[in-house]
């Protein structure tokens, strides 16, 4: 939730990989920096369960191309 509207990831865990499928920010939200906020939170949230994970979600993909500190937390 931020300014009291919901942002999400869709994810489904395969073998132990998070799979993260989509991100969802509101319209009212875009451009305020939200749906980077919530790419943090989740990426963190997996590095600090050492679970790995595997990106289908452009905009995540375009978030890690551009933060290359995450990198090691993605499946191969």
């Amino acid at each position: 939730m931020q300014n009291g509207q919901k942002t999400f990831v869709d994810y489904a865990n395969r073998d132990g990989v998070l799979v993260l499928l989509h991100t969802e920010v509101p319209a009212s939200l875009k451009g305020q920096g939200a749906g980077s906020r919530l790419a943090r939170a989740v990426l963190d949230a997996a590095r600090s369960r050492k679970v790995k994970i595997s990106i289908k979600c452009d905009f995540l993909l375009h978030f890690i191309s551009n933060h290359p500190e995450y990198r090691d937390i993605i499946s191969l």
